[in-house]
């Protein structure tokens, strides 16, 4: 059953030490900017969200979420949205809920992984314009139709590159790979595939913990980044081979592919730091694992024929997001960019396209944060 009152001592606990969003919620209060507005978002349903959610209604509007993955879907936070009077498509699978998110023909849009911002496009819908919080959003973005819409991007700001990819995932990340494994990082060997923001934050926070990491990466700039900031980047072979603990980071399908994998160590820990639930090729895992054996709480092995059990955490969904691990004020401060985004939008006409996020936005929210941090 659904437990609103966990979700509702959360917020407060949230409110007590961390309360940037309620200082926000205040000015969206008194503004009234959405006020005969619908407003869509598509996010992991999350008490984090639940948090900005909140804010966000005090300033009117009508507000439908839709989830972004069932694994990161925390029922009590569905239950506790609706009763606020959101509009929460949950059930029925990711598909289902974009459609009746998109049948509401939204005037504006936040998205992660741009998946409700292409379906908008796809249906011909013309909202005013959209937020996108997520780097695999916006390369999906790029990569589409040229937009009829303008899309705030925030992930290429400042604030959620240096802080929540960096800091938020890479403190998360290892906090919630201990409490699922029971492991120290001390002493284990980390392949960190993927250095951006996140990869960057994974790698440094496996060393501050103990391990030897290294770094894989396509691109030879980031590559020799990876190599000045101290981590070894060998030949792909070579690095899966002497893993222990390997980490996706990059937003890429199958960067982690079925091939590297079979050489990989057996009893090696396979998590996935991005968004999507697809950088590790666990439907590849699936099909050719001759024992599937569940672990532990969110932790699975497949045995491959003739080749190692490997563990994967979380079924290959962004860990972190599933645990809810980790400092949550990275994350609400990406989340106060977010409804800062909106409430400029309501004012500002931009041109179709991607739309590079406003600097100001960004100082509000740092000086809300600098307040609240004394």
């Amino acid at each position: 059953m659904p437990d609103t009152a966990r979700v509702l001592l959360e917020l407060g606990r949230i409110d007590t030490f961390f309360p940037v969003l309620s200082s926000l919620g205040n000015r969206w209060a008194a503004a009234r900017p959405f006020e005969g507005l619908t407003i869509g978002l598509h996010l992991h349903l999350t008490t984090l969200t639940a948090t900005v959610v909140r804010e966000l209604t005090l300033g009117g509007g009508r507000w439908i979420c839709s989830a972004a993955n069932p694994a990161t879907t925390d029922p009590s936070v569905v239950a506790f949205l609706r009763d606020l009077g959101v509009e929460v498509y949950s059930g029925g699978g990711i598909e289902d809920g974009l459609e009746a998110t998109v049948d509401a023909d939204p005037t504006f849009f936040a998205d992660v992984g741009f998946a409700l911002g292409s379906r908008l496009v796809a249906a011909g819908r013309r909202p005013r314009a959209g937020v996108e919080i997520t780097r695999s959003g916006i390369t999906r973005l790029r990569a589409g139709p040229p937009l009829p819409f303008p899309v705030l991007n925030i992930n290429d700001g400042r604030l959620k590159p240096g802080i929540e990819n960096r800091h938020g995932v890479g403190e998360g990340l290892w906090q919630s790979y201990t409490a699922l494994t029971g492991c120290h990082l001390a002493g284990r060997r980390v392949l960190v595939i993927g250095y951006g923001a996140v990869g960057a934050g994974v790698a440094a926070y496996a060393r501050a913990g103990g391990a030897s990491v290294e770094v894989m990466d396509v691109d030879p700039v980031r590559r020799l980044i990876a190599h000045y900031d101290g981590f070894p980047t060998p030949p792909p072979l070579d690095a899966v081979r002497r893993a222990k603990v390997m980490v996706t980071a990059g937003g890429v399908k199958h960067s982690l592919p079925l091939a590297l994998l079979r050489e990989a160590n057996d009893g090696t820990v396979l998590i996935n730091a991005g968004h999507g639930a697809d950088e590790i090729d666990i439907e590849g895992l699936e099909a050719e694992a001759d024992c599937v054996d569940q672990v532990g709480p969110r932790v699975v092995g497949y045995r491959l024929p003739g080749g190692p059990q490997l563990m994967v955490l979380a079924g290959g969904n962004p860990l972190n997001i599933v645990m809810n691990s980790g400092s949550q004020e990275p994350v609400l401060l990406h989340f106060a960019v977010m409804g800062l985004a909106l409430e400029w939008l309501t004012r500002h006409h931009c041109a179709p396209g991607e739309v590079a996020l406003p600097p100001e936005l960004e100082a509000i929210a740092a000086e809300v944060a600098l307040a609240v941090l004394g």
